[in-house]
């Protein structure tokens, strides 16, 4: 069977990879390239806030809607954070593949983070950090990880309790509009979609 991967460049910048697969879904993930390697030491956590942040609502979906719009075609929505990216996906039939990129784009392009969604969030964060430490195979990772690389690389991706309690809406603010911009972003969609 041959393999059908496309690769393009957009005018904005914006790099489309496409590999198309027999199977009756389609799986699309907005990417932006900068994730927690690219973080300081004060503002460690930063990276994987935004990712939380984004799906507390966009300019055009509430909270509320931006999952009921994927589950109630039957797929899922997630995101991720790693040292190198940020990544937006969801999986849906690929008879509704216009919904999974316009999901997937709306999430990395138009976040409200609005005060209020942030601080429960952070709190969200704040316990998830509590979580790991509790968890013996994430505490050795990360220990590991502190001591094989000088900081912050060896620092946690979910920051510490004294960075997230740093890191305010402004300075979420002041990433996003520096750092998402369709240059250095990657849609990737995978699966039977007719292009």
């Amino acid at each position: 069977m041959k393999q059908e991967f496309y690769k393009k460049k957009l005018k904005n910048g914006l790099t489309v990879l496409f590999e198309k697969r027999q199977l009756p879904i389609v799986t699309t993930s907005a990417s932006i390239k900068w994730g927690s390697e690219f973080e300081t030491s004060e503002n460690k956590g930063i990276s994987h806030f935004i990712e939380h942040l984004t799906f507390k609502g966009t300019r055009k979906r509430n909270v509320k809607q931006i999952s009921e719009e994927v589950e109630k075609k039957g797929g899922i929505i997630n995101a991720f954070t790693s040292e190198e990216i940020t990544s937006y996906w969801n999986e849906l039939p690929a008879k509704h593949l216009e919904t999974s990129i316009d999901i997937a784009s709306d999430l990395i392009l138009n976040p409200l983070f609005e005060a209020e969604p942030l601080e429960r969030e952070r709190k969200v964060i704040l316990e998830e950090i509590k979580m790991y430490h509790d968890n013996p195979q994430f505490y050795v990772l990360d220990k590991i990880k502190e001591l094989l690389y000088k900081k912050p690389f060896g620092s946690s991706a979910l920051g510490t309790d004294k960075t997230m309690m740093a890191i305010t809406r402004q300075d979420v603010l002041n990433l996003f509009k520096k750092r998402y911009a369709t240059n250095r972003m990657i849609l990737c969609l995978v699966g039977k979609a007719g292009f």
